[in-house]
C-alpha cells in the first residue's frame, strides 16, 4: 500500500467500500450529479433482520490498495458502479466490453457490479437485465437510489455467504493461509503441518470472519471473533496480523461507544433492533473490562438469542481506555514492519479521532508526534503537502493551535519548494494565512483614495412625471443627471448626488485603481460598504497587471429599501487577506458625494420586434441613448408593419405608457405620417404584470419625391397642360422614353438625392414613457428609445404631369408619365383603371379621368387673408391640402409580383397651381350684386327686386358692349335668356342687361359668362313663376 487515505476514522472497518467510475467520455457535471445520488444511499436495512449495512463510496481507488483486501476487509472493493452515455444501439457492444475491462481492474474482490446507462433507448434498453440499467436522459432516472438499493442487498447475499462459509468450523479442511503483499515470498517453503503454521492460520482466518460479522453488521459475533485471533495470533508472535486484531477489537469497542461516529460526519449512524445506543451513555466510565465469550455462544446467523442479553451486558467491547492502549500496541506492531508505514500513520490518525472525543488532548499528541516520523516510502510534493496538512488540521481538532500552524506552514514552504517547477504561491500565501490565528497575529487593512458613484443606464433612470400626469410632479429637473442646474444664489449645494438609484435595480460604484507591485495582483473579493438602506452587495473578482496605471473597476449591489443611502467604503481579499477601507479617512472623497437618494421601485421595460437589429447608432441631438436599433429596407410608397413586443421584465407592474416619435433631422420631404400606431389596444392589457408581454403595432409608411421636379416644372411651362398628338377619343398609355433634357446634363450629378435611382434614409426614434409600481404614486416614470433606420428605394415616380378636357365640364383627363425605377416588372393600378404593366427601366403613359375636385374647404389663400408674415407656409399648407385629397382619390398603387411587394404611388408635390386649377371645379362664391332697380311696381308680376348671381375665381377683365364680365379658367355651362323674359324687365322700367349671354373668347377657348338669375326672395310665389326663364345648357363646342 502505498497512498494512505488521511480521512480514515474506526467506524469505516464496518464499511463496504464500492467504487463508482465513469466509462468513456462523461462530463464532469453528469457524473458527479449520479455519484451525489448515490453517495446518498448509505445506509440501508437488512430485510428480515434487525441489522444495517454501511457503504463508502469512493470515485478514486488505486488497484494496489485492493490488494490488502484480505488483511483488513474495508479495504477490499467489494461493489463497481459505472456511468456511461450511450445514444445509438451500435455504441452499445463496445460501451459493454469497456464496462468488462473496468471490472477486471477489481476482478478478485468483487462481489457484484453494476452499469448504468443513460441515453439508449430502443429494443436493447428494454431487454431485462440485472446488471445494466438504462435511463433516457440524466434527468429522467428516478429510480436510481431503488437500483442502488437492490445493488447493496446483492452485495449483501455475498458477503453473508462468504461470513458462513469462513465461520463454521469444517473438521478434517484445511484452513488457507491469508498473506498481505509483501508476506508471499517469505512463506515458501514452510513446513504447513506444523501446529504453529496451523495457529498462524487460524488466528488470521478468525479474524478475517470478525472482519466480515463487523461488516455484516454482528458487532457481537466481530468482538468474540476478534478475541480469539488476539490469542491465536499473540501464542505465534504474528506481530502484523496481531495488530491488525487488535485495530479491529478497537474500532468494534469504538463503534459500540460512540455511535455517532468520530469522523465528523453529519448524523448519528443508527442501530437498529439492538439496545446498543440505549446503553451508549453508560459505555464511557472507566473501569470496563474485557471478557472473553465462549465460542460455543455463537450460531451460524451470530449470537444466540437467549445468551444475546448476557453477552451485551458483560461488555465484550473494550472501555474508552483500554480502546487507546489497544491502538498502542497496535501501532506498535505495525512498527516492526517497514512496509506497514501506510497502516500504522493510517491507525494513528484513527486513535487520534478517537481522543479527540474523549478530549485527552496530550495522549492525542503523542500519537500525532509518532506519526511525523513514521518513514513512508518516497513522497510527492503534493503528497507532502496534504500529509502535513492532515497534521495541522488534527492539532487543530485537538486544541493545540499554535502545533497546527507550525505544520501548516511547513505545508506552506513545500508548496514553494525549490524543486516544484511551477511554485503555488497562491496555495502558500493562503496556507500562510491561516496560520496567522494560531500565532496571534492580525494584518491591518489599507485604505484607498479615489470613489466614483455611476448613474443607471439611460433605459432605466428614474424621471419626473410631466406627460404622463399632465403637469410636473416637481419643480426640479426631471433627468437624474443634467450638466447644467439650475440653482439659486443663496441656496446651499445639498451633499447629496444629483441622481437617484431605484429600489431593487442594481446600481453600480466605480473605484479607480492601480497596482504598483512588480507582478500580477489578484483581487478575488471586492464589494461595497454601505449604511441607511437595506443593501445587497454582488462581490466582484478582478486581475491587475504588474505595475498597472489608473484602471477602472465598477462595483455592482442592489437596493432593497427606499431612502438615503450612503457609500461608506469597500472591502476587498487580497492574497486572502480580507480589508476593509473606510472612505470618511481618505482626504480625496468629499463624504457628500457618496450619498444618494435611492426612489421607490419601477417597473423595467424590455422591447423586441420584428425587424432585425441595425448596425447603425443613431445618435439624437439631445443626447439620449438608444438602447435598440433596428433596420428596414422598403421601396418608396410601400407600408410595414413593426410589432414591438413590450416585456415587463421587473418585479412591478407595468400600468402606464406613453409612446411619441421624433424624425432626425432629415433633408428629404416626406409625405403623409411617416409613422403611426394605435396605442388603445397596447393599453387594454394594462397593467401589465411583471413576466408578461404586450405588442404594440406601428405602421411605417414612406413616401418621398423622387422624381425631378425642376425638370418636370420646365416642361409644363414650355408645354402648357394640354399634350399634342394623343387623341381624345382614345387616352390609351403609350410606351415612350424618359425626355432627353430631363437627364442631368453633368454625369456626376446624377446621384444627388433628387435623381431617380438614389436610395434615400429616413431615422427615427420612438420613445416609451412608462411607470407603475410604488415609483409611480411617487410621480417617477423611466424612458426607453427604439432607434429607427429606414433606407428607401425608389419604385415608380412620375416624370410628367399634364391634363386634357373630358367630355364633360365636371370631369377631366389626367395624364401621368409612369416610370419603373426598380430592377424588377411592376404592375401600375388606380382605381376604376386597369393595370399596367411596366418593365424594368420602362416609361410609360396612362390617363386616369377624374372628376374635378372643389377646393372650398382649405384654407383661405393668404392674399384674401391679408396676411404677409407666413404666406409662403399658409400657401405650403394649401397646397399640400390639396395634393393630400387627390392622392387618396386617384388611389394610385403599385406591385411586384416577383417580391410580393406592394405600395402607394403619390403624386403629393407634383402638381404646380397650373395643374391644380384645371382640377378644380368652378367654385361658385355667392354674392348679390345690384343691376337695376325697378321705378315702379310691374303689371305682369310684383317683382320688386332682382339679383344677379357673379362667380369669381380666376380674375380676368374683358369687355363685352361696355359690360364687366366675371369670367373662371373652367369651362361652365352657358345660360341662355329667352326674350320673353329680357322684353318683361324692359317693360318693368329697367335698364337693357346688356351682359346676359356674351360670350367672352380666351386662349383656352372657354365661355364665360354670368351664370345664374335669381329672383328677390320677398316675392317668393314669383320666383317660382319666373324660373322657367333659366334655362342651362352643358353641351358646347370650342369655336
Amino acid at each position: 500500500m502505498s497512498v494512505p487515505d488521511y480521512m480514515q476514522c474506526a467506524e469505516d472497518h464496518q464499511t463496504l467500500l464500492v467504487v463508482v467510475q465513469p466509462v468513456g467520455i462523461v462530463s464532469e457535471e453528469n457524473f458527479f450529479r449520479i455519484y451525489k445520488r448515490i453517495s446518498s444511499v448509505s445506509q440501508i436495512s437488512v430485510r428480515d433482520s434487525q441489522r444495517v449495512l454501511y457503504i463508502r463510496y469512493r470515485h478514486h481507488y488505486p488497484p494496489e490498495n485492493n490488494e490488502w483486501g484480505d488483511f483488513q476487509t474495508h479495504r477490499k472493493v467489494v461493489g463497481l458502479i459505472t456511468i456511461t452515455d450511450c445514444f445509438s444501439a451500435k455504441d452499445w457492444p463496445q460501451t459493454f466490453e469497456k464496462f468488462h475491462v473496468q471490472k477486471e481492474l477489481y476482478g478478485s474482490t468483487l462481489y457484484d457490479s453494476r452499469l448504468l446507462v443513460f441515453g439508449l433507448q430502443g429494443e436493447i434498453a428494454e431487454q431485462p437485465r440485472t446488471d445494466v440499467a438504462f435511463y433516457p436522459s440524466y434527468e429522467d432516472c428516478a429510480t436510481v437510489e431503488k437500483r442502488i438499493e437492490d445493488f447493496i442487498e446483492s452485495l449483501f447475499i455475498v458477503l453473508e455467504s462468504k461470513r458462513l462459509d469462513r465461520a463454521t468450523d469444517k473438521s478434517g479442511d484445511k484452513i488457507p493461509l491469508l498473506c498481505v503483499p509483501f508476506e508471499k515470498k517469505d512463506f515458501v517453503g514452510l513446513d504447513t503441518d506444523s501446529r504453529h503454521y496451523k495457529k498462524r492460520c487460524q488466528g488470521r482466518m478468525r479474524k478475517h470472519v470478525g472482519d466480515l460479522c463487523l461488516q455484516a453488521g454482528m458487532l457481537q459475533d466481530s468482538l468474540v471473533h476478534y478475541h480469539m485471533a488476539v490469542e491465536f495470533l499473540r501464542s505465534v508472535n504474528d506481530f502484523l496480523w496481531l495488530g491488525a486484531a487488535l485495530e479491529g477489537l478497537c474500532s468494534a469497542s469504538v463503534i459500540y461507544h460512540y455511535p455517532g461516529g468520530t469522523g465528523g460526519k453529519a448524523g448519528a449512524r443508527r442501530f437498529q433492533g439492538s439496545s446498543l445506543p440505549a446503553e451508549a451513555a453508560n459505555r464511557h466510565r472507566p473501569g470496563a473490562q474485557e471478557v472473553l465469550i465462549d465460542p460455543g455462544a455463537l450460531s451460524t446467523n451470530g449470537i444466540n438469542p437467549d445468551t444475546s442479553t448476557e453477552i451485551g451486558r458483560a461488555k465484550n467491547c473494550l472501555s474508552p481506555e483500554d480502546i487507546i492502549e489497544k491502538y498502542k500496541e497496535a501501532i506498535s506492531c505495525y512498527g516492526k514492519y517497514k512496509n506497514a508505514g501506510v497502516i500504522e500513520l493510517e491507525a494513528c490518525v484513527k486513535a487520534v479521532r478517537v481522543l479527540a472525543i474523549q478530549k485527552r488532548s496530550m495522549e492525542a499528541s503523542e500519537f500525532l508526534q509518532n506519526a511525523v516520523y513514521i518513514n513512508l516510502r518516497q513522497l510527492s510534493e503534493e503528497e507532502r503537502i496534504q500529509r502535513y496538512s492532515i497534521l495541522s488540521e488534527l492539532y487543530e481538532l485537538i486544541g493545540f493551535h499554535r502545533k497546527s500552524a507550525f505544520f501548516k506552514r511547513v505545508a506552506a514552504m513545500q508548496c514553494v519548494a525549490p524543486s516544484i517547477a511551477e511554485p503555488g504561491w497562491r496555495a502558500c500565501y493562503k496556507l500562510l494565512l491561516e496560520t496567522l490565528p494560531g500565532y496571534s497575529l492580525s494584518l491591518d487593512p489599507q485604505d484607498f483614495n479615489k470613489v466614483k458613484l455611476l448613474s443607471l443606464p439611460a433605459s432605466l433612470r428614474p424621471q419626473k412625471m410631466k406627460s404622463l400626469l399632465g403637469q410636473s410632479v416637481s419643480a426640479k429637473s426631471p433627468f437624474i443627471y443634467s450638466p447644467i442646474t439650475v440653482h439659486s444664489r443663496g441656496e446651499e449645494r445639498s451633499g447629496k448626488i444629483d441622481f437617484q438609484w431605484v429600489q431593487g435595480d442594481v446600481c453600480e460604484v466605480q473605484l479607480m485603481v492601480y497596482n504598483p507591485m512588480p507582478f500580477e495582483l489578484r483581487v478575488e473579493n471586492m464589494g461595497l460598504l454601505t449604511s441607511g438602506v437595506e443593501f445587497e452587495s454582488l462581490p466582484a473578482a478582478l486581475s491587475l497587471p504588474a505595475e498597472s496605471g489608473l484602471y477602472p473597476v465598477t462595483l455592482v449591489g442592489v437596493p432593497q429599501t427606499t431612502g438615503t443611502i450612503t457609500v461608506n467604503g469597500y472591502h476587498t481579499t487580497v492574497f486572502g487577506v480580507f480589508s476593509d477601507c473606510f472612505l470618511d479617512n481618505l482626504p480625496g472623497v468629499k463624504t457628500g458625494g457618496s450619498t444618494v437618494e435611492v426612489i421607490p421601485a419601477l417597473p423595467r421595460l424590455q422591447i423586441s420586434t420584428s425587424l432585425p437589429r441595425s448596425a447603425h447608432s443613431l445618435q439624437p441631438s439631445s443626447g439620449d441613448e438608444v438602447s435598440t436599433n433596428v433596420s428596414v429596407q422598403l421601396y418608396n410608397g410601400e407600408t410595414q408593419h413593426l410589432v414591438v413586443k413590450l416585456e415587463n421584465i421587473g418585479m412591478e407592474p407595468l400600468e402606464k405608457l406613453e409612446v411619441t416619435s421624433k424624425i432626425l433631422t432629415t433633408k428629404e420631404k416626406l409625405y403623409g405620417d411617416f409613422l403611426s400606431w394605435r396605442l388603445e389596444e397596447t393599453l387594454a392589457q394594462f397593467p401589465l404584470q411583471p413576466g408578461k408581454v404586450a405588442t404594440l403595432t406601428v405602421c411605417i409608411k414612406v413616401k418621398l419625391d423622387f422624381s425631378c421636379q425642376e425638370n418636370l416644372l420646365q416642361d409644363l411651362s414650355d408645354d402648357g397642360i394640354s399634350v399634342s398628338g394623343f387623341p381624345l377619343c382614345s387616352p390609351s398609355r403609350q410606351v415612350v422614353r424618359p425626355r432627353a433634357d430631363s437627364k442631368p446634363a453633368n454625369p456626376a450629378e446624377g446621384s444627388r438625392p433628387g435623381d431617380p435611382g438614389h436610395v434615400k434614409t429616413l431615422e427615427a426614434i420612438l420613445n416609451f414613457k412608462y411607470s407603475g409600481g410604488p415609483g409611480h404614486v411617487e410621480g417617477y416614470y423611466r424612458s426607453l428609445a427604439l432607434g429607427l433606420h429606414v433606407e428607401v428605394e425608389p419604385s415608380v415616380f412620375f416624370t410628367r404631369v399634364s391634363t386634357l378636357p373630358a367630355t364633360s365640364t365636371r370631369q377631366c383627363h389626367l395624364l401621368l408619365d409612369v416610370f419603373n425605377s426598380t430592377e424588377h416588372e411592376l404592375t401600375v393600378s388606380a382605381r376604376s383603371n386597369e393595370e399596367l404593366i411596366l418593365h424594368a427601366g420602362e416609361c410609360q403613359r396612362m390617363a386616369i379621368q377624374v372628376d374635378k375636385f372643389n377646393f372650398e374647404s382649405f384654407p383661405e389663400s393668404p392674399e384674401e387673408k391679408g396676411q404677409s408674415a407666413n404666406s409662403k407656409q399658409l400657401e405650403e399648407e394649401r397646397q399640400e391640402a390639396r395634393g393630400l385629397e387627390i392622392n387618396s382619390k386617384l388611389g394610385i398603387h403599385w406591385t411586384i409580383p416577383s417580391l410580393k411587394r406592394t405600395g402607394e404611388a403619390s403624386v403629393e408635390g407634383l402638381l404646380n397651381q397650373l395643374v391644380l386649377g384645371h382640377l378644380q371645379l368652378a367654385p361658385l362664391l355667392w354674392a348679390w350684386a345690384w343691376v337695376w332697380r325697378c321705378p315702379q311696381r310691374p303689371v305682369v308680376d310684383s317683382v320688386a327686386w332682382a339679383w344677379l348671381l357673379r362667380m369669381c375665381v380666376h380674375l380676368e377683365w374683358g369687355e363685352a358692349g361696355g359690360a364687366r364680365v366675371w369670367t373662371s379658367s373652367e369651362a361652365v355651362p352657358q345660360v341662355r335668356v329667352k326674350s320673353s323674359f329680357a322684353k318683361h324687365l324692359r317693360s318693368a322700367g329697367a335698364q337693357p342687361l346688356r351682359a346676359l349671354g356674351v360670350a367672352l373668347p380666351t386662349r383656352y377657348w372657354r365661355h364665360c359668362c354670368l351664370s345664374h338669375v335669381d329672383l328677390s326672395p320677398q316675392s317668393e310665389p314669383y320666383g317660382q313663376q319666373w324660373k322657367h326663364f333659366v334655362e342651362k345648357q352643358s353641351n358646347y363646342s370650342p369655336r
